[in-house]
């Protein structure tokens, strides 16, 4: 049943967020209009539910849009897995927005941003360092 879920919300999804200037999404407060590059994927083996939107930056760089529950510790399970973990906890309207940068196993530097609400979240994540307009994007979109 999870699985048919899954799909079945991914395929309502993805029929939604077709446009003109980007893709739309509706599963923050906030619509967002993410780049023409980006497709959307459903890990339906992962343990927690989520809608990732994988992207390419305009230096090819790939980035993420991960969309879940707001029901994992991310701080926590962040510094299980990598060192050098430094956290900035902020409030951006009605959001609660974490800034993490660390190292993960290779020693390379990791940059993670999550926006949350009560009920769900985006993060933003990348093996490498996306372009900084990608964030400010987000942020600027973000009215609620």
């Amino acid at each position: 049943m999870k699985i048919l879920s899954m799909v079945l919300l991914l395929i309502t999804f993805q029929s939604f967020a077709k446009s003109q200037d980007g893709v739309v999404v509706h599963i923050l407060p906030d619509q967002l209009v993410l780049s023409k590059s980006c497709v959307a994927r459903a890990d339906i083996q992962s343990k927690e539910f989520s809608i990732i939107y994988a992207c390419i930056d305009s230096q090819n760089t790939m980035y993420f849009y991960n969309f879940r529950l707001n029901n994992v510790d991310l701080v926590s399970d962040f510094k299980k897995n990598a060192t050098d973990v430094v956290v900035n906890k902020s409030h951006f309207k009605s959001y609660t927005l974490y800034e993490l940068t660390a190292k993960n196993s290779d020693n390379k530097p990791i940059k993670f941003v999550s926006y949350c609400t009560k009920e769900v979240c985006l993060d933003l994540v990348s093996d490498d360092e996306y372009e900084k307009s990608i964030q400010d994007s987000i942020t600027a979109q973000l009215q609620s």
